[in-house]
């Protein structure tokens, strides 16, 4: 009995003794901030010169220039205009609208270069590409007009 006594009292302390000590924590690993990989710019020029080529721009009021970096590399620019409409350039071919679901309306010759003109519910933007350079202009009530401006360029 003198034995159990003697265990209980052992097994109190050694309770007493852990409950004691200070708990060790995992470290804390801190806020984990992702990357934004679209940079705004102040101007057309510092644009072309994080892209390295040359950008066509309309003449109407600019609300921001953006550029998309993925992997340290600026892929491709942004121009969104304070009409609403965004004009988009990278190098390579393809659709870089952004707008998924969209149907062909039209296509139309413009300075020798094909333009699809698209749809998708009530936006209308278009897509062409030209000297190794896929572009995008969505919206704006002067659509036709404003992708001939900026093939002019």
């Amino acid at each position: 009995m003198k034995r159990k006594i003697v265990l209980m009292v052992l097994c109190l302390a050694f309770a007493l003794v852990g409950c004691g000590m200070e708990q060790t924590e995992a470290p804390d690993a801190g806020f984990v901030q992702v990357v934004n990989p679209l940079v705004t710019v102040e101007s057309v020029e510092e644009m072309e010169e994080k892209l390295g080529y040359s950008v066509p721009v309309l003449d109407k009021d600019v609300e921001s220039y953006i550029v998309l970096v993925i992997d340290g590399v600026c892929e491709s620019g942004r121009i969104r205009y304070a009409d609403g409409s965004d004009f988009n350039i990278k190098k390579g071919s393809g659709d870089i609208s952004g707008i998924y679901g969209g149907v062909l309306d039209a296509e139309e010759n413009i300075h020798g270069v094909t333009v699809s003109f698209c749809v998708y519910e009530e936006l209308r933007y278009a897509i062409w590409e030209k000297d190794g350079f896929t572009y995008s202009l969505t919206g704006g009530a002067a659509l036709p007009t404003d992708v001939a401006a900026l093939l002019s360029n």
